[in-house]
C-alpha cells in the first residue's frame, strides 16, 4: 500500500476589543507574535514574519493580518486532526499569554468561522495533497468531488452577502466566483492553480482553498480522507468522473451549499441530473472496489466505511447526523433558537426575501442607507412604492411591518452565534455543547493531542524538522527554517530537507542559497546521508 502525505493551513480570524473599542490590527499583531515567540519553541521562519515550532508546524500571519497556523505534512487523517486540534491548543495557549500581558479590560476573539459578517471577508482551511498527477486530468476528476463533499465538509452558517438571513452550508462557497484560479484572495477558484511542490523528486502539491474550517472531527477526517483517497486514485490513471463532470461547477457548489435537505438535482455536462450524494457514492464505489489496490493508502477500507456511514444517514434525512457535522449540527442548534424566539424557518426566508429586496431597491434609488426601519418606512424613506409592493407579500405570509425589528435582533443574535461556535476557548459554542455531551463527532484513534503540542508526526520530513526546531532552540543557535530546509543566519543551507518522506536519516547539506526575484529560496537539492546534524555542522567548521 502507497503512503500519501497532506496537510491543512487554518485562517484564524482574530480581533481584540479593549475597553469597547478595536485595537489597532498591526498592533495588535505584533503584540500576538511577540507573545508567540516568548511562550512557544521555535525557529523563524525564513520566508515570513512567523516560525516553525517544535511539532513540525507552521505559524505566521498572512495577508489581512491574521494569524495561521499550517498542520506538519501528515500521513493519515487521524494524524491531520490531531495536530489541528493541537495547533488550536497551541492558539489558545499564546492567547492566555497576551491576555495576562495586557492586563484586565481586554477581550480577544479568535475563532475558526470562515466570513465576517460586517465585512467582504473570508478565512479558509487550504488543504495541501502530494501527488504525481496530470494537472489537467487531476482538475477534471476532483472539481466534481471538491463542489460534492460540502455535504459532509460544509462548516455551516449564513451568506454574508445576502441583505437577509439564509442559511447555507458553506460560507465560503459564496466567496468563489470561478472553476478554476490562480488567485486565493480575489476571484478565487474551486480548483486552484497553484502548484508550488516545496519538495523534489517530481511531487507537485494539490493546493484546495474552497475548503472551510471545521470543529467536527468527522467533519475534517472525512475531508482529507476522502480527498486523499481520491487523488490517489487519479495518481493511478482511474478516472472517477468519467461521466460526472458538472455543467455549471460554481453554480453547482452554490446550490449544494443552500440545499439543507440533500436532495438538489445539479446539471451534468451530457444533460443528465445527479445529487450531490449520487456523485460522492460513484466516488465511494470506485475507492472501494480497489481499496486494496497496491497505489491505495493502507487505511482506505476504514476512510469507505466511514464515507458510505455518513452518505446514508444524509440520504436518509440529515437530522441523522444533527450531532456529528459542522453544519448539521448548527442547522439544528439555530432551529430551536428561531423556534425559541417565536419563528420558524419559513419565517425566517419570507423576511430576507423582503429585506433584500427592499436592499436592491435602495441601491437602485442612489441614496445608499442601512436598512433600520424607522428611515425605511418613514416618510422620507426613497423606497416607499417597493414597501407598498411588498406589504401585501408579507400579509399573505402571516407577517407585518411590526415584526421587521424583531427579524433584524434576531438575525444580529444568529450571526453572533455563529461567531461563536467557532470560537477558540471556554466561550465557544462548539466546546460548550462537546463538554456537555451533547455531540458525537469525535473520531477513534485521535487521541494524544497533548503530544502533539510539542511533538512532531513520526515519520516523513515532519519529525525531522520538528526535531531540529527544538534542538537548536534550545542551543540557543541562530538558524532559521522553511518546508525544505533549515539554514543559518547568514541564510546558507545547513539541512536539506527537499524529500517529504525522509526516513532516520538527516539530509545532508548543500551548499549555495540562491534567491529569486521575490527574494524567495532557490534552494539546490542535494542528496541523502547519514550523518546527524552535529556532524554536518563539524564539517562546515562550526559547532552547536
Amino acid at each position: 500500500m502507497r503512503a500519501r502525505m497532506f496537510g491543512l493551513e487554518t485562517e484564524y480570524a482574530i480581533t481584540q476589543i479593549e475597553r469597547h473599542r478595536y485595537l489597532d490590527r498591526d498592533l495588535f499583531m505584533n503584540r500576538f507574535l511577540g507573545a508567540a515567540r516568548k511562550s512557544l519553541v521555535h525557529l523563524p521562519d525564513a520566508q515570513s514574519n512567523g516560525m516553525f515550532l517544535a511539532n513540525g508546524s507552521r505559524l505566521y500571519v498572512d495577508y489581512g493580518q491574521h494569524p495561521e497556523l499550517a498542520t506538519p505534512e501528515c500521513t493519515d487523517p487521524w494524524e491531520v486532526v490531531r495536530y489541528l486540534k493541537a495547533g488550536e491548543r497551541i492558539l489558545s495557549a499564546v492567547i492566555e499569554k497576551l491576555c495576562s500581558e495586557i492586563g484586565t479590560g481586554a477581550e480577544i476573539i479568535c475563532s475558526l468561522c470562515n466570513v465576517d459578517y460586517l465585512q467582504d471577508t473570508t478565512w479558509g482551511c487550504h488543504e495541501s495533497y502530494l501527488h504525481q498527477c496530470d494537472a489537467e486530468k487531476l482538475a477534471k476528476h476532483i472539481i466534481p468531488h471538491l463542489v460534492t463533499r460540502t455535504i459532509f465538509t460544509g462548516t455551516g452558517g449564513f451568506d454574508a452577502s445576502s441583505a437577509g438571513l439564509q442559511f447555507t452550508l458553506s460560507p465560503r462557497a459564496h466567496h468563489i466566483s470561478h472553476t478554476t484560479s490562480c488567485e486565493s484572495t480575489g476571484e478565487r477558484g474551486i480548483y486552484h492553480t497553484k502548484d508550488e511542490s516545496l519538495s523534489s523528486r517530481g511531487y507537485h502539491r494539490l493546493h484546495i482553498i474552497c475548503g472551510e474550517s471545521q470543529r467536527s472531527e468527522s467533519g475534517i477526517w472525512l475531508k482529507v480522507g476522502t480527498t486523499a483517497v481520491i487523488v490517489a486514485m487519479i495518481e493511478a490513471g482511474l478516472e472517477p468522473c468519467s461521466d460526472l463532470e458538472l455543467a455549471f461547477p460554481v453554480k453547482a457548489f452554490r446550490a449544494v451549499a443552500a440545499d439543507t435537505e440533500c436532495e438538489e438535482k445539479l446539471e451534468l455536462a451530457g444533460g443528465r441530473t445527479a445529487r450531490a450524494i449520487d456523485i460522492q457514492r460513484r466516488y465511494l464505489d470506485l475507492a472501494e472496489e480497489h481499496r486494496n489496490d497496491a497505489f491505495m493508502p493502507p487505511w482506505t477500507e476504514k476512510v469507505c466505511s466511514k464515507w458510505r456511514q455518513i452518505l446514508d444517514l444524509l440520504a436518509e434525512s440529515p437530522v441523522k447526523a444533527s450531532r456529528m457535522l459542522d453544519w448539521t449540527i448548527k442547522h439544528a442548534l439555530y432551529t430551536r433558537h428561531i423556534e425559541n424566539r417565536g419563528m420558524k424557518w419559513e419565517t425566517i426566508h419570507a423576511w430576507s426575501k423582503a429585506v433584500v429586496n427592499l436592499q436592491s431597491a435602495l441601491g437602485r434609488s442612489g441614496r445608499p442607507h442601512a436598512l433600520q426601519p424607522d428611515f425605511i418606512l418613514g416618510p422620507n424613506s426613497p423606497v416607499l412604492e417597493e414597501v407598498a409592493r411588498l406589504t401585501p407579500y408579507l400579509r399573505k405570509e402571516g407577517l407585518s411591518w411590526d415584526g421587521w425589528a424583531d427579524f433584524l435582533r434576531l438575525k444580529q443574535e444568529m450571526l453572533e452565534i455563529d461567531t461563536r461556535y467557532g470560537q477558540l476557548g471556554e466561550r465557544s459554542i462548539f466546546q460548550s455543547l462537546d463538554r456537555a455531551g451533547m455531540l458525537e463527532h469525535h473520531v477513534d484513534g485521535v487521541d494524544n493531542i497533548e503530544y502533539a503540542i510539542s511533538n512532531p508526526p513520526g515519520k516523513g520530513r515532519a519529525r525531522i524538522r520538528g526535531e531540529m526546531v527544538r534542538q537548536l532552540h534550545e542551543r540557543n543557535a541562530k538558524y532559521k527554517c522553511g518546508w525544505y530546509f533549515i539554514c543559518d543566519e547568514e541564510e546558507r543551507p545547513v539541512l536539506d530537507l527537499s524529500d517529504p518522506f525522509a526516513g532516520d536519516q538527516y539530509m545532508t547539506p548543500v551548499d549555495g542559497c540562491k534567491t529569486n526575484e521575490e527574494g524567495q529560496f532557490l534552494l539546490p537539492f542535494g542528496s541523502s546521508g547519514n550523518r546527524t546534524l552535529e556532524e554536518l555542522l563539524r564539517m562546515r567548521g562550526r559547532s552547536l
